[in-house]
């Protein structure tokens, strides 16, 4: 399920848009606590828990979404996430026990978890991953969306409700010298969250991609940005 794109220069786009949002001054009372000492202190240390997914601050600067582990840097009401591909930044709210996260113009609330729900497990019942019904169904690729002459390929990965996936690709070329074409495919099982796609490939094993749900910008058609390309329902889908 190897696909076209660069997921560095997707994450830094995104992380580009998200930081030129206006963020309001009045967070900033929640970005930062004293301990008494005097030395800062992050309160946003521990696991917390959405309708999306589990995440755990760590002290070491670490962050575990899920299952996937990550960095983080806070600085005033913004909240960096990176890996070696890339970052994100994520604006956020704190209050009390319930931080609000805006990702992709919405927000996103989590609550900490206490007593034992806190406590770091690596068999995390709660986490959101699985499999994601609106995702069900087949998805193809297609050139310049945003464009006048875009077009739908024969790029396409089919998403089943059993949790298992196909994906095939065709190519064909003519020129002076003859025509060539070529065909790739593969298959596996899939899961999700809402900003990542899991594929376990029968041919290269577990690969994560970070997703993104947007609408055709034309048609309203809802697509599923997978590193870095724009792949557009082939049945009709309502918009995310």
């Amino acid at each position: 399920m190897r696909l076209s794109g660069n997921i560095g220069k997707l994450l830094f786009h995104a992380a580009l848009g998200v930081a030129l949002l206006s963020i309001p001054l009045a967070f900033g009372v929640y970005a930062q606590k004293v301990t008494d000492g005097g030395a800062p202190k992050n309160p946003l240390l521990g696991r917390w828990k959405s309708t999306e997914a589990v995440i755990e601050f760590r002290s070491d600067g670490s962050i575990k979404i899920n299952d996937d582990e990550y960095k983080y840097k806070v600085k005033g009401t913004v909240i960096t996430v990176s890996n070696n591909e890339g970052a994100l930044l994520f604006p956020f709210e704190l209050d009390g026990d319930k931080l609000t996260v805006e990702f992709q113009g919405r927000e996103v609330v989590y609550t900490r978890l206490k007593g034992k729900d806190a406590e770091s497990s690596t068999t995390d019942t709660g986490r959101a991953e699985g499999i994601i019904p609106e995702f069900v169904g087949k998805w193809c690729y297609m050139s310049n969306p945003t464009g006048s002459n875009s077009m739908m390929s024969s790029q396409c990965f089919v998403l089943t409700q059993n949790g298992t996936y196909t994906y095939s690709a065709e190519s064909s070329s003519s020129g002076a010298y003859g025509s060539t074409a070529s065909q790739s495919s593969d298959s596996g099982r899939w899961t999700a969250t809402r900003t990542t796609l899991t594929a376990y490939s029968n041919k290269k094993g577990k690969i994560v991609y970070p997703i993104q749900l947007r609408n055709h910008p034309k048609t309203g058609d809802p697509m599923i940005v997978l590193d870095g390309a724009a792949f557009v329902t082939f049945y009709n889908k309502r918009p995310w």
